[in-house]
């Protein structure tokens, strides 16, 4: 009867953490404990700045990459 207690107790602990932590928390640790990684939008900008500073075409790939952005979010919007 001893075990069944203990382990009643552990659950309840368990229980109480996890209603304490950040859900997004949670939702990234089950992604990685799946072998998936969540998307990371500062990493994935600083990615791309740091591709675009490496060329040298004084910033027309990034021109013409901000006016491709820009007319599709304009197509979402339904502009």
């Amino acid at each position: 009867m001893a075990e069944d207690d203990i382990k009643e107790k552990v659950l309840n602990d368990l229980r109480s953490l996890r209603g304490k932590l950040d859900p997004e928390i949670l939702r990234e640790v089950e992604l990685r404990m799946n072998g998936q990684v969540p998307y990371d939008k500062e990493s994935a900008r600083k990615t791309v700045e740091l591709f675009l500073h490496a060329r040298h075409d004084q910033g027309a790939f990034a021109e013409k990459v901000l006016k491709a952005l820009k007319v599709k979010d304009q197509e979402k919007d339904g502009k």
